[in-house]
């Protein structure tokens, strides 16, 4: 039985999921930020507020997707390394080594 594995769109997929979760991490302090930058334009929060109702309620939503990501990403990782370390064994193996 053959196995096909493409390594090399499965450490893509993994990379991209890494940028993905680091673009997740970062959301939270930019979301921060701007609630602060918006400050009381002419005296009323209405907009700030909105900004950090929106923030409170999709912060709970970006850390469990977050995690999700975090979750394939460690398993395509999982898979990457261990066909990584199998090859080298079988390669040494064949080699006599």
């Amino acid at each position: 039985m053959d196995v096909l594995l493409d390594r090399a769109r499965l450490t893509e997929a993994r990379d991209t999921l890494k940028a993905a979760k680091d673009a997740f991490d970062s959301a939270a302090k930019i979301n921060d930020n701007l609630e602060a930058a918006i400050d009381r334009p002419h005296g009323k929060s209405k907009l700030r507020d909105r900004v950090g109702w929106f923030e409170a309620n999709w912060a709970g939503n970006r850390d469990e997707l977050t995690e999700m990501i975090e979750n394939v990403h460690k398993g395509l990782d999982s898979i990457v390394t261990g066909w990584d370390e199998w090859e080298a064994d079988a390669v040494a193996s064949m080699e006599g080594k």
